[in-house]
Formats: C-alpha cells, sequence, structure tokens
C-alpha cells in the first residue's frame, strides 16, 4: 500500500482542493483565524461516507474584485482537474472518487459587499475506502 492509499479522508480532500494555488480552509475552520483571510481563497465542507456511497461536496471560492475573470478561471481549471471521468484521490486503503455534480458552479456575491465574488462548486464524493 503506497503512503497516499494510508492517508485519512479528511487530508486527501484537504490536499485535492489545496492544490489549485489558494489558501484553503475547511468551512468550520475558516471562523477560527483571526479576521476574514485575504483573498482569494478557498474553503469547502467535508463529509464522509461508507465503502460504496456517495454524497454531494461543495466548496467556494472567494475572490474581491470588481470582475469575475480571475474567479471564472479558477472555477475553470478546478472543472477541468475533475474533467468528465472525475478523478480518483487516493486514501484509506481505497479511494475517494469525485465528480462534477449539476449544477457545477454558481456565481454568487456577498450582500455586504459588491466587490466580494463567491463561486459555489458542486462535486459528488463516492466513497471506496476501507474505513
Amino acid at each position: 500500500m503506497s503512503k497516499e492509499e494510508n492517508i485519512p479522508k479528511a487530508a486527501a480532500i484537504y490536499n485535492f482542493w489545496s492544490g489549485f494555488g489558494l489558501d484553503t480552509y475547511e468551512e468550520n475552520s475558516v471562523f477560527d483565524i483571526d479576521g476574514v483571510p485575504d483573498f482569494p481563497y478557498l474553503t469547502y465542507e467535508f463529509s464522509s461516507s461508507s465503502f460504496g456511497t456517495s454524497i454531494p461536496l461543495s466548496c467556494s471560492l472567494w475572490y474581491r474584485s470588481t470582475s469575475w475573470v480571475a474567479i471564472n478561471a479558477k472555477v475553470k481549471e478546478i472543472s477541468e482537474t475533475i474533467g468528465d471521468g472525475g478523478v480518483i484521490l487516493h486514501c484509506d486503503g481505497g479511494y475517494i472518487w469525485l465528480t462534477r455534480s449539476s449544477p457545477f458552479n454558481l456565481n454568487t456575491g456577498d450582500s455586504s459587499d459588491d466587490m466580494v465574488k463567491r463561486a459555489i462548486i458542486n462535486v459528488n464524493a463516492e466513497f471506496f475506502t476501507t474505513n
């Protein structure tokens, strides 16, 4: 078994989302830091399940800009990384199969600051792990 297959599910999900060059926080831990993180950053949801089951997961990209160009480029990068067939995340003696969900992306903003751009990305995670 490779080192990659021995990492916990939570670490595999974190490693995937942190691979896009943005500061990355589990959505419940971002509130543990002092103040709001510097833009841009990514927050993600973590849940897990048992062998052969799938669950929806999401992440949010947070940018502060007058334009949607940069955030939409990052959405495209993530979409291309997942690809049409999904991506395999090795962990816990098996793997998680991440695929794009529908809708894959939803652009939204922040009612308190019209410069804040948020893209919500939806994926499906199917678990094929030993625990």
